[in-house]
């Protein structure tokens, strides 16, 4: 009996040995992935190389989202995890420092993209639940452009951990890229001649989408698609709707039946639906759709109000630019600063600038604003950053100047301020030192300006200076070298930039 007992507890041994090494013995890779986007993109490039397995499914939030203990486990006996960013995925920071990152590859989708400031989404605006703030807007995969990036992000991260699979990996990429290259196409072709450039949404996940095919997202807060609005928001809405001719209100999902009719009755729109595609229902993957059909339904709504002739529709609540931060401010609330409010080690934006580090700035801004195309805007701020001062040291009484690695070291004292004006009739302040070194030459006159009016701890600045006179830096408006702190990488400046 004891030999028969042995025999079990053996072959048991080696089946529990098998299951757990189930990966090596059918060569397949165990992935886990975050949400339904990331999900489809990973399952696109893999293919058959991996068992692909989705975290979040539908009815949960993916910034919500807080990982069990079985789920930690199961990402940690992954060979890799896939997430999409950690302003979308916020619970990811916290788990990673959990995990044995030499047992399991972690690979963020949407790599080094450079994401916009986010937007304070109020009550009421998804699911009936209170709104939440992104730091930056994560919703990068609902612009088809942007999704090619995130695919192959994903290919080449896969491809750089698994080399032996590269080619598999690769081509399987190719064939989903190309599907998503002409949803591009047909975004492009769908989009170009719009009537009417801005849509309303009730949730504000589709501007990267705007932008990158030339329209306009205005969100709008205080609806639920399953619940009426209070007495007071339905006439602040129906004020507004009217105000803008508004046609239709996209939600993320179908509205109810009541709220429909409440809204038509008193204001004629229509309301229909934009798919944030943050998660499929078991219906939609019954019924067969995926990333692209979905995609292609949100470009059918996206019609109904581009096709149709309309004017700018205006945010019910205008952001205030006039802001000390853009030079609007009174001559009272200007403040003495002192050098300690720039002490700390700095770098130079410009090499960045020259190595393509800067380039999505460049390209966000000619789409923000249309004042000029990303080529000239990098023109422009080429001749703004270019300097060859790499770095920067200050204390509270000395600036060192680094240049070629030769370092040039003064004590300087605080002089005043100075407030230019404008062309565009905002103003600016300079904030003034004088070296008391006497062989200081081109260093002896020194001037900051970092967007802030009175003493604070500057977050980066702009710097003039020069060897004849505090009065003859006035003059400088086109060459402002821009420094950031040295621990920053250029990702890291570049995304800042961005958000400021």
């Amino acid at each position: 009996m004891k030999k028969i007992g042995l025999l079990v507890v053996s072959l048991l041994s080696i089946f529990l040995v098998a299951c757990s090494n189930q990966k090596s013995a059918n060569g397949k890779l165990n992935v886990v992935t975050t949400f339904y986007p990331v999900y489809e993109f990973t399952k696109q490039v893999a293919g058959d190389t991996a068992n692909v397995k989705l975290l979040i499914g539908a009815g949960t939030e993916p910034h919500e989202y807080e990982p069990s203990a079985k789920a930690v486990a199961t990402i940690q006996d992954a060979d890799a995890f896939v997430y999409e960013n950690e302003n979308m995925e916020t619970w990811v920071p916290k788990l990673l420092k959990t995990l044995k990152k030499d047992k399991v590859n972690v690979v963020k989708a949407s790599g080094k993209m450079l994401l916009l400031p986010g937007t304070e989404e109020e009550e009421d605006h998804d699911h009936g639940k209170e709104g939440h703030h992104h730091e930056y807007d994560p919703h990068v995969w609902l612009s088809p452009k942007r999704a090619i990036k995130m695919v192959e992000n994903i290919r080449d991260s896969l491809s750089k951990r698994y080399p032996d699979k590269k080619a598999t990996f690769q081509k399987n990429a190719a064939a989903y890229i190309k599907k998503l290259e002409a949803l591009d196409k047909e975004y492009a072709a769908g989009l170009a001649n719009a009537k009417q450039k801005s849509f309303v949404t009730q949730h504000a996940a589709f501007r990267y989408l705007a932008l990158d095919y030339g329209l306009k997202q205005v969100p709008i807060s205080g609806l639920s698609p399953d619940s009426e609005p209070s007495a007071a928001r339905l006439a602040e809405l129906t004020k507004y709707i009217k105000k803008n001719n508004i046609k239709y209100i996209y939600f993320e999902e179908n509205a109810s039946q009541a709220l429909a009719s409440t809204l038509a009755k008193e204001t004629d729109v229509k309301l229909d639906v934009l798919n944030p595609l943050e998660s499929l229902t078991e219906k939609q993957t019954k019924d067969g759709a995926d990333y692209i059909s979905i995609m292609k339904s949100n470009l059918k709504a996206l019609k109904k109000t581009t096709d149709q002739e309309g004017a700018e529709i205006s945010a019910e609540k205008e952001e205030n630019t006039k802001t000390v931060q853009n030079g609007y401010f009174e001559d009272s609330a200007v403040k003495d600063r002192t050098l300690s409010d720039y002490a700390g080690q700095w770098q130079s934006v410009y090499p960045y600038l020259q190595d393509g580090t800067l380039n999505q700035v460049f390209d966000y801004k000619a789409k923000l604003s249309g004042k000029m195309t990303a080529a000239e805007y990098k023109a422009y701020y080429e001749k703004g950053y270019k300097t060859d001062v790499s770095h920067i040291n200050i204390t509270d009484k000395t600036m060192e100047f680094v240049v070629n690695g030769q370092k040039k070291k003064y004590t300087y004292k605080y002089v005043g301020k100075h407030t230019l004006t404008y062309s565009k009739g905002n103003r600016g302040v300079r904030f003034m030192f004088e070296a008391t070194d006497p062989d200081a030459g081109k260093y002896k006159y020194v001037q900051f300006s970092d967007h802030n009016i009175a003493p604070t701890k500057a977050a980066h600045f702009h710097i003039f200076y020069g060897g004849e006179s505090q009065e003859a830096l006035f003059n400088e408006l086109e060459n402002w070298p821009t420094y950031y702190p040295t621990k920053l990488s250029g990702q890291e400046i570049a995304q800042e930039m961005l958000a400021h």
